[in-house]
């Protein structure tokens, strides 16, 4: 890429109502349908919708993009996006990237994906309070020196911040150790957590029919760990696992987008190794200089802090 990019990148996770079919009674939130549908309103009066062929041939072959160019991204591969987004999408005559974790029917949920059912199942503090009982002596130390660690971050005074606090030190300092026991407690709270997956990640059928609605898919990982938590062989792992499972969905070279935006140096190579000509991270720009560092603008932020859309 010569020139830097010049283009508004929109990121999406749940969109859903209560009760609908994304929701499915699971307690877990997301940006009511009513709320995207007004942002592609207002997103259409200010930029030209691009599909992720067009990015990449810009990236590629430095075609340039139409101005005030925007793409539309949705991570993780869920539900929502097959029964809520790609109908609207299509409505519209619209195509967005859909970057999707390589889950495998027989496979449980990610560690951040239980970590939000139980939140909606249990709340804050007693889903903390339920993890903390579980902890040996040693865990429960790192626990807590990981949290004071955090406190720099996210402040614990709020709620936000207890949230953050919380999803921080599960997800990074003792993911290992935890992610079995948030399956026995959501066993315990919730029920069958294999048949919750199968129902909530998009399966084969469901990416079938969006790609026939000129849908497009990215890579997400497998496992969805911090990247710059994880060590170079544990990335090339989850690489591989994307590039793997998008050989059947869609034509490379593919698109990336970094678990929870979290950046490792080596990202680029190894992208590259494995057939990625970008990826994707979740901080707030739109002119990019690097196509392995592309950012975005998160939908639900500006929907809930009342932002702009570059």
């Amino acid at each position: 890429m010569n020139q830097p990019l010049e283009l508004t990148v929109m990121m999406y996770h749940y969109v859903r109502d209560p009760g609908d079919e994304a929701e499915a009674g699971s307690g877990i939130p997301g940006m009511p349908v009513r709320i995207f549908q007004a942002q592609l309103d207002e997103l259409s009066k200010r930029h030209t919708f691009v599909t992720w062929s067009d990015v990449r041939t810009a990236l590629q072959d430095g075609k340039p993009l139409p101005g005030s160019a925007c793409l539309l991204t949705f991570d993780d591969g869920v539900r929502d996006h097959y029964y809520n987004v790609c109908r609207i999408l299509r409505d519209r005559n619209l195509s967005g990237l859909f970057f999707a974790l390589d889950r495998l029917g027989a496979d449980d949920l990610t560690l951040p994906h239980k970590i939000h059912f139980l939140l909606a199942k249990l709340g804050l503090p007693l889903l903390r309070e339920s993890i903390w009982k579980k902890l040996s002596s040693e865990q429960r130390e790192r626990f807590a020196d990981a949290e004071r660690g955090y406190q720099r971050k996210y402040s614990p005074t709020s709620m936000d911040g207890q949230l953050n606090l919380l999803k921080a030190v599960l997800q990074r300092d003792l993911s290992s150790e935890v992610n079995m026991l948030l399956s026995e407690l959501f066993e315990t709270h919730i029920g069958a957590e294999k048949e919750t997956a199968q129902a909530y990640y998009l399966n084969p059928e469901q990416i079938r029919e969006m790609a026939a609605d000129g849908m497009h898919f990215g890579g997400h990982s497998r496992n969805h760990p911090w990247f710059d938590w994880i060590n170079v062989d544990t990335r090339r792992v989850e690489l591989k696992a994307s590039a793997e499972w998008l050989q059947g969905v869609e034509p490379g070279p593919w698109a990336f987008a970094y678990p929870y935006g979290g950046i490792a140096g080596d990202s680029p190579n190894l992208l590259a190794e494995h057939g990625f000509v970008a990826a994707f991270t979740t901080q707030t720009q739109v002119h990019h200089s690097d196509p392995y560092f592309i950012g975005r603008l998160d939908g639900e932020e500006i929907a809930q802090n009342g932002q702009t859309y570059g």
